[in-house]
C-alpha cells in the first residue's frame, strides 16, 4: 500500500480499490470503492473513467510491487536484511490477498497478470539446454503462487497460527529453501536466503 504522503486523490482510491477487489472480487463497484477511499464517485470515474481502467490500475500496483521486491531482494540482496523483511511482512498481506482473490475468481486480466510473473522470474533464471527458461518459470511461478493460495492448509498441517507472518513464516521459508534446487539461483542469492531465513528464525 502507499505511504500516507501518498494517500490523496489518485493512490487513496487504487488502495481502498486493492481491498474492495480482495473483498468482493469483480462485484466490488465503483459506489462501494469511493465510499472506502472517502471520495465521491465521480472523482473514481474522474481518476479512472471505468472500473475496468481501476482494475488495472489494481493489477499494475501488484506487479510494480513485485518488481520492485524482486530488485531490491534478489539483485540488491535486501532479503537478508531484517529492515526488508520487516517491509514486506508489513506490505505484502493486501497484495497477496488481492493476487490470490484475481487468479481464484480468474478474473479479466488474472491471465495477463501471471504472464507478466512468468516474464518477471524468466529473466532470474539459467540458461538450461534441457528445459526452456519460459517452461520453467511458468512452472515456478505457479508452485509459488500456489502456496499463497494454499497457506491456510500449509498452516493448519504446520500448526501454525493463521495470523503468524501473513506474508510467510520462517519454517515455510527453510523448507521451500530445502526443496529449491541451488542452480536456479546464483550462490550470493541462496547464500543471502539462508541468511534470512536465519534472521527470521532469530526473531
Amino acid at each position: 500500500m502507499s505511504n500516507d504522503i501518498d494517500l490523496t486523490g489518485r493512490a487513496r482510491i487504487r488502495d481502498a480499490a486493492l481491498v474492495a477487489f480482495t473483498e468482493q472480487g469483480e462485484a466490488a463497484s465503483i459506489r462501494q470503492i469511493a465510499r472506502r477511499a472517502g471520495v465521491s464517485p465521480a472523482l473514481v470515474q474522474h481518476h479512472f473513467g471505468t472500473k475496468a481502467n481501476l482494475r488495472a490500475a489494481c493489477d499494475e500496483y501488484v506487479l510494480s510491487y513485485f518488481r520492485d521486491h524482486v530488485v531490491s531482494g534478489l539483485d540488491e540482496l535486501g532479503m537478508a536484511e531484517p529492515a526488508y523483511l520487516a517491509e514486506v511482512y508489513a506490505s505484502a498481506p493486501v497484495v497477496i490477498g488481492y493476487l490470490n482473490r484475481l487468479l481464484m475468481e480468474n478474473a479479466p486480466d488474472a491471465q495477463g497478470v501471471f504472464d507478466a510473473l512468468v516474464t518477471l522470474t524468466e529473466a532470474y533464471l539459467p540458461a538450461d539446454p534441457s528445459s526452456p527458461q519460459r517452461d520453467r518459470a511458468a512452472v515456478l511461478v505457479a508452485m509459488k503462487l500456489g502456496l499463497l493460495l494454499l497457506r491456510p492448509f500449509v498452516d493448519r498441517a504446520l500448526g501454525l497460527a493463521a495470523s503468524s507472518h501473513p506474508a510467510g513464516d520462517p519454517r515455510i521459508s527453510a523448507a521451500q529453501l530445502h526443496l529449491l534446487n541451488p542452480a536456479l539461483i546464483t550462490p550470493e542469492v541462496m547464500a543471502a536466503a539462508r541468511r534470512a531465513v536465519g534472521t527470521e528464525v532469530a526473531q
